[in-house]
């Protein structure tokens, strides 16, 4: 285990995590089954609930983008990246129209909802390339035989 340099010189134990292997697929597949449950059932909330289940509806769709270069090695190039935002997005869309609440199709919201996957594929993609996903003091090296070339 080596270290990295955390906040003010001091050094944090820098730990790994084995990507692209079937615990990102369950984590990855657990993610899509609660967006679209979360996207296709109706929801009625008070005000202040309803704009926090929004804000996490809006961080399952960015962790969607996430975890997708961390989960199928093929997905590490942003040409893949916006098609697969496009599809996810458009098909939540298309899914809530005609299983969920009737909800009419909204092309914001698809624009929403593709700009936040799109984003958060575009940070994994960073984290991949880089080879460590970095918050604040926190570094976490990713590893596997699938990474993209520096």
């Amino acid at each position: 285990m080596g270290t990295a340099t955390g906040v003010h010189g001091r050094h944090a134990p820098a730990r790994s995590i084995t990507i692209l292997n079937a615990t990102f697929r369950l984590a990855w597949i657990t993610v899509v089954a609660i967006t679209v449950m979360a996207e296709v059932m109706p929801a009625h909330f008070a005000p202040a609930v309803f704009y926090s289940y929004k804000v996490a509806k809006g961080f399952l769709f960015l962790t969607l983008g996430y975890l997708t270069p961390l989960t199928f090695w093929r997905f590490h190039s942003l040409n893949r990246a916006f098609l697969f935002a496009a599809a996810s997005a458009s098909a939540v869309e298309l899914l809530q129209k005609f299983i969920g609440n009737g909800h009419s199709f909204s092309f914001v919201e698809l624009l929403a909802k593709l700009a936040v996957i799109a984003f958060g594929f575009l940070l994994a993609l960073d984290a991949c390339y880089e080879r460590e996903i970095r918050v604040g003091p926190l570094r976490v090296r990713l590893v596997s035989e699938h990474l993209p070339d520096r």
